[in-house]
């Protein structure tokens, strides 16, 4: 069953005339990789019924226009972005980009994971791009635990056209979270580790694997009580077949 969202598409936009963007220079460190892809991972099984739902990780350049690519810094390159409210989200896909001016609309979140050549950037020029391209929500993690960032984690909201940090929250266990209108989800750092929770219910969203495998777990566990409990039925069985032969002799 599909779920829409309650975001209409902002248009009808056919991408399929256009030419893929050129591929960023991208250059991740070792940390960076694992927080990029998992962000992708963790939230595409909680949106996947929402058909109008673009969840890209990494993104390629974001840019108003496409001839803005040949203008020094008119251009970003984020690690993630979400946005709600897209006609064809697969087609934004290939155009291998997110061209504001094509789409419509800026993306509803962008994610930034800092790494030691660029933490310095995500939050001073990309936080201030980021909030004249129009992006209501801009979020940074750093797997040091704050080395690069300066923070752990941090969220910014955009109020009148300047963004304004969010409430980051410390549990008595060192977990780190902040709330995410645009997720309507908890931003969590978890032992330097991204992890996203559902205010709802206060659990920890899986990614399609960590479910299978906690699934497979759960079975096995059934599969080994299940046995336990045969084999404590059949001991059970022999004894009172032994007392009753017992008693009879």
């Amino acid at each position: 069953m599909t779920t829409k969202s309650a975001v209409k598409p902002t248009q009808a936009a056919d991408y399929s005339h256009l030419e893929p963007l050129p591929d960023p220079p991208w250059e991740y460190e070792m940390m960076q990789s694992k927080p990029i892809s998992k962000f992708q991972e963790l939230l595409e099984p909680r949106f996947q019924g929402e058909d109008d739902v673009l969840i890209i990780g990494p993104a390629g350049y974001l840019c108003h226009a496409r001839s803005d690519l040949s203008l020094a810094g008119a251009t970003f390159v984020p690690d993630d972005i979400f946005v709600r409210g897209v006609a064809d989200p697969d087609g934004i896909i290939a155009t291998n980009g997110y061209v504001i001016g094509e789409v419509g609309k800026p993306p509803d979140l962008v994610f930034e994971v800092a790494s030691s050549s660029t933490g310095r950037r995500d939050y001073t020029v990309k936080r201030e791009g980021y909030a004249l391209f129009g992006v209501p929500e801009y979020w940074r993690f750093d797997p040091s635990g704050g080395e690069h960032h300066g923070v752990a984690l941090a969220g910014d909201r955009l109020v009148d056209g300047k963004y304004e940090p969010m409430e980051i929250h410390e549990q008595p266990d060192g977990l780190l979270w902040g709330y995410s209108p645009v997720l309507d989800l908890h931003v969590c750092s978890d032992d330097n580790q991204l992890r996203f929770r559902d205010p709802a219910t206060m659990e920890f969203l899986l990614s399609n694997a960590e479910a299978q495998a906690e699934l497979s777990e759960s079975k096995s566990t059934l599969d080994m009580e299940r046995n336990r409990r045969l084999s404590a039925e059949a001991e059970a069985a022999r004894l009172r077949e032994q007392l009753r032969r017992l008693q009879q002799g």
